[in-house]
């Protein structure tokens, strides 16, 4: 009871001090540089497999400013903002295909390149403090809170290997992945644009799609979303003011929590049997931002 007197006494002392500084607003829109950093697979060598890579794309939302006097206030908003990565393997892997007679994996070993270019579009809410050096320049940092809106990415996977009487498999598919929505494979998923392997002495069958959803060649059950829904970190940046409104602005972010979802992190390059082997890497949001905007 004590706590939550204090609590609701700082909110409102709080409350008091926001309500009583000078308000300002304005808005920001530009550009981000984006990826995901985390650790990448390597093979028994030592040679990397995995890369990570910076993707591009834009940030707009709207500015309130507390002015605790002059030189020092802080500064909140609201943002639609784009990240994600560009995410490629190459050498090395393997490949489980669904035996559609009873269930069973058959695994293929060969070598896979894989491409993905993945769109993250989160609302966000920055909260920072900020100071004034001179009339130009104005430093900040605090926080950054993210809420993921949509989850999609783009991309080709080719994979050469051997199964039973198929001692040179070779295909190629098409990623069209939508995080949020897709399902695990299913018959609704068995088009005209299959392609079919049936193993004429075991009685198998196996089919892939040349198109596919997130989750379908990999994981025959879905435990919630590929990336998280919350995302929280830090935020900088540097200001310069061209006259008393018009800014540029550099700013990075960096993220505190896993961006992925545990389940899904799987290793591309062995197994244990027809099992997969779970990594559970911490994949952090990086982001770099080059921004306009106006304040008043």
């Amino acid at each position: 009871m004590n706590r939550f007197f204090a609590c609701l006494v700082f909110l409102f002392a709080f409350t008091q001090i926001v309500v009583a500084q000078e308000m300002g607003y304005g808005i920001r829109v530009g550009l981000n540089f984006n990826k995901l950093n985390g650790p990448s697979e390597t093979d028994a060598d030592g040679n990397t497999l995995e890369m990570l890579d910076f993707n591009t794309g834009f940030h707009v939302g709207g500015i309130v400013i507390f002015k605790f006097t002059d030189l020092v206030g802080m500064k909140t908003g609201l943002f639609f903002s784009q990240r994600g990565m560009k995410y490629k393997y190459e050498g090395p892997s393997f490949q489980f295909f669904t035996n559609e007679l009873n269930g069973s994996f058959v695994k293929s070993e060969g070598n896979r390149k894989y491409r993905l270019t993945v769109s993250n579009s989160y609302i966000e809410v920055p909260i920072t403090a900020y100071y004034k050096i001179g009339e130009r320049f104005e430093i900040s940092g605090g926080f950054l809170l993210g809420i993921l809106a949509g989850s999609t990415a783009i991309g080709e996977f080719d994979f050469k290997g051997s199964l039973p009487e198929f001692p040179e498999l070779d295909f190629v598919q098409d990623l069209d992945f939508n995080y949020r929505k897709d399902k695990t494979a299913s018959p609704e998923d068995i088009t005209d644009n299959t392609e079919v392997i049936k193993f004429l002495s075991t009685n198998k069958i196996i089919r892939f799609p040349k198109t596919v959803g997130a989750y379908y060649m990999d994981f025959p059950e879905k435990d919630g979303n590929f990336f998280n829904t919350f995302d929280f970190g830090l935020t900088a940046g540097l200001s310069f003011y061209i006259n008393g409104g018009l800014f540029v602005m550099f700013s990075g972010n960096y993220g505190l929590i896993d961006a992925t979802n545990n389940f899904y992190d799987i290793s591309r390059y062995e197994s244990d049997g027809l099992n997969y082997v779970k990594r559970n890497d911490n994949d952090y949001n990086v982001s770099f931002q080059g921004s306009i905007g106006f304040s008043f």
